[in-house]
């Protein structure tokens, strides 16, 4: 197995020998360590990289393995090293980056782009360490940005809120995807709680979320002039997904 880790915005990966892992928050030092963020670490398989002539490095992961990684699925827990857990959350879907590498690169690569996950135990790895399956299965996340909507929303606790820019994180997708936001609001299920979604500033959507103010406060949020007064009120991103007992 080798190692990479890439510690800030537009920056190459970097290979080295050992990553440290903490559970909840990512691989310490890299730019994708962040609460609550599906995304925390990128696995790929080296037959990826042979299969399409690509060096290590270059699909930007995190750990690149012998194994097969697309042959598990959401849910899945995998162990590396002695003792770091990480769940699968979301195949990686391919991006316009890859087309600087091969034109038409994203394409052909579908489906084999690699597996993101979530470090769910703390855990140093050591280049050449092994991955293998764990004895554990998280409830698996919808495959489509929809779904994802619905299964995260749905989870807020009553008396909380959660800002756009954080719901998209969440949701483990690109901020372009916060034009399709209202349309998510508009065609949600009516029992989904979208009233415990605000702005990135706080304030209330009530052009998409009907009696909004009066849903919120009888769950006991403080509003002053159409925004969020209290701080506590925001769901602490640390508890967006589900990391276990380990």
């Amino acid at each position: 197995m080798k190692l990479f880790i890439k510690d800030k915005p537009g920056a190459r990966v970097q290979e080295i020998q050992t990553l440290n892992l903490q559970r909840g928050y990512g691989i310490l030092g890299d730019v994708n360590a962040l609460p609550g963020n599906p995304r925390q670490v990128l696995i790929a398989s080296t037959s990826t990289l042979t299969e399409f002539g690509l060096k290590p490095g270059e699909l930007k992961e995190n750990l690149l393995v012998d194994t097969l990684i697309e042959q598990f699925s959401s849910g899945t827990v995998l162990q590396v090293g002695s003792s770091a857990l990480i769940r699968l959350t979301l195949p990686c879907e391919p991006c316009s980056y890859l087309n600087e590498l091969q034109p038409g690169l994203a394409k052909r690569i579908k489906g084999k782009r690699g597996f993101l996950g979530m470090i769910v135990r703390d855990g140093q790895v050591l280049a050449g360490d092994e991955i293998t399956l764990a004895p554990y299965q998280f409830k698996p996340l919808p495959d489509e940005a929809k779904g994802r909507f619905a299964e995260f929303v749905q989870r807020i606790p009553s008396g909380k809120v959660v800002k756009t820019t954080d719901l998209l994180m969440a949701m483990g997708v690109s901020k372009a995807y916060a034009r399709a936001i209202p349309t998510f609001l508009k065609k949600a299920n009516s029992e989904l709680p979208i009233h415990r979604i605000v702005r990135a500033d706080g304030r209330l959507l009530f052009e998409y979320v009907i009696e909004q103010e009066r849903a919120l406060l009888a769950e006991g949020v403080k509003i002053e002039q159409c925004k969020i007064a209290d701080i506590d009120a925001y769901w602490a991103s640390i508890q967006f997904h589900e990391l276990g007992n380990f």
